[in-house]
Formats: structure tokens, C-alpha cells, sequence
């Protein structure tokens, strides 16, 4: 039996950008990623951060490539502090990588009792998601949330868009 995180399968890869529509056209030209879907200040319901409260304001391109999802993700504002930090890991590079779990309490909890942190525990109206930092030798923080009907169908939305595309239109907004 393997660790928390060895057992995860990765549905997404995410990078930091500071201009997703840039990033995303630039994936879309070198590697045929696409198209993107871009959603301006994704709303929050909720934000945990330290047991209190946070601020997690930021805009998202969701594309294929390939059998994953690829992000591109911009953080606007992020508060406290300490999230702050712990979600800006630099202007540019690899983020997080997402991973469906059956149990999102189940799965955090046994990713902490290895040595993980939650860096925050956050909701859309429509997801609840977590993000924790597994330890300097990975470099990037791991998602997690359950696989809603919401979830899938976003999933099968952007993968669908993908099937016998022939490039044009890469980038589309997304409300």
C-alpha cells in the first residue's frame, strides 16, 4: 500500500501566469493545447485559511492537453498573509497539480498525517476544493476535491471541446 499521495491520479495540471490568455494561446501554438476557457474572478463562497478566513480572488484558462486538463491560473488577491505566500510560488511555473478524491475529508486528513499542510480549504458555489503543500521535494502544491456532477461535466465540457478541434477560437469565456 502506498502513501496518500502516491495513490492520487492527476487530472490537472496547473501554472502560475501572470496573463492566462497569453499563457494559454502560447500552449495552444507550441503544443496544440485547447481550447481554453477563461472565467475572470472565479467567486468564492468560502475561504479557510488558518481557521479563519481568506481571500482567494483569481482567474483561471482551462484547456486540454492530451488526457489531462492544463490550467493556467492568476491570483489577483490572496489573503492573509500566509496564503499569500503559500500560493504564490512565483510569477510563472508549475502550481498544483488536481486530483479527484471519493472522500475530500478523508483524503486531507490522511495527506496531513503523512506531513502535508492545508494551505486552505476553500468553495465555489458550485466546489469545494483543498489545497496543501506535501513538502519541499514535490515544489508545487496538490488540489483535491471529490468528483461532483458539476466537477465531471466541466471535465467532459472542456475535454468534449477539445474532440476534432481544429484551432480556431483557442480562447473562450467562460462565465
Amino acid at each position: 500500500m502506498g502513501t496518500a499521495l502516491s495513490t492520487l491520479k492527476v487530472v490537472q495540471v496547473a501554472y502560475a501566469t501572470t496573463d492566462v490568455r497569453a499563457s494559454a494561446l502560447r500552449w495552444h501554438r507550441l503544443y496544440g493545447a485547447g481550447p481554453f476557457f477563461v472565467r475572470e474572478h472565479v467567486p468564492t463562497a468560502s475561504v479557510t485559511v488558518d481557521d479563519g478566513d481568506g481571500v482567494f480572488d483569481h482567474t483561471c484558462a482551462l484547456g486540454q492537453w492530451g488526457d489531462v486538463m492544463v490550467e493556467f491560473v492568476h491570483h489577483h488577491e490572496l489573503a492573509p498573509a500566509s496564503l499569500d505566500r503559500d500560493m504564490r510560488r512565483g510569477d510563472t511555473g508549475l502550481h498544483h497539480v488536481a486530483c479527484f478524491v471519493d472522500d475530500l475529508e478523508q483524503a486531507r486528513d490522511r495527506l496531513v498525517a503523512e506531513g502535508a499542510r492545508v494551505v486552505m480549504d476553500a468553495a465555489t458555489p458550485e466546489v469545494r476544493f483543498v489545497f496543501l503543500d506535501v513538502g519541499p521535494e514535490v515544489g508545487h502544491l496538490v488540489e483535491i476535491y471529490e468528483r461532483t456532477p458539476y466537477l465531471a461535466g466541466l471535465y467532459d465540457r472542456v475535454r468534449q471541446a477539445s474532440v476534432g478541434w481544429d484551432g480556431t477560437d483557442p480562447l473562450r469565456e467562460r462565465r
